[in-house]
């Protein structure tokens, strides 16, 4: 086998730098392989759900009604949607301490212990499938 040499030819190009697919040879076939962004997904259960209601409450209440169901909302006034946990503040975490799930019943009750700033709190989610989705629908201070 011989090998050949190529000569480079000196002109000026512009190069187009784009974002294009992989693409992967298979048996002949051509496959594109496209990257999945999952920026923004809602999350799919109920403690995801807990969790980026948890994270999103204390600094944007606002943003953090999307994981309350729709009949919860339409109760909640100015003063009542500051009030949804038992204190106010950052959160330092929590813990599930139990939980109650029927994907067939479409409902949830989940137990969990909640760090404030100052102290800590159990708190009760209640929460229903809406849309497909995990919604929390009640949330009840022990």
């Amino acid at each position: 086998m011989m090998l050949t040499s190529c000569q480079l030819k000196n002109t000026q190009q512009e190069s187009l730098i784009t974002n294009t697919p992989a693409i992967s040879l298979e048996a002949s076939s051509v496959v594109l392989e496209t990257p999945v962004v999952v920026e923004n997904q809602y999350p799919s259960t109920p403690e995801e759900v807990i969790r980026a209601f948890l994270i999103s409450y204390p600094t944007d209440p606002v943003f953090a009604v999307q994981y309350l169901s729709p009949s919860y909302v339409s109760k909640l006034d100015s003063v009542s949607v500051s009030k949804l946990l038992p204190a106010t503040g950052d959160i330092s975490g929590f813990i599930i301490e139990k939980g109650d799930t029927s994907a067939e019943l479409e409902k949830s009750e989940i137990l969990t212990n909640i760090a404030f700033q100052s102290k800590s709190s159990e708190v009760q989610f209640n929460l229903e499938i809406v849309d497909s989705r995990w919604v929390i629908n009640q949330i009840i201070a022990k």
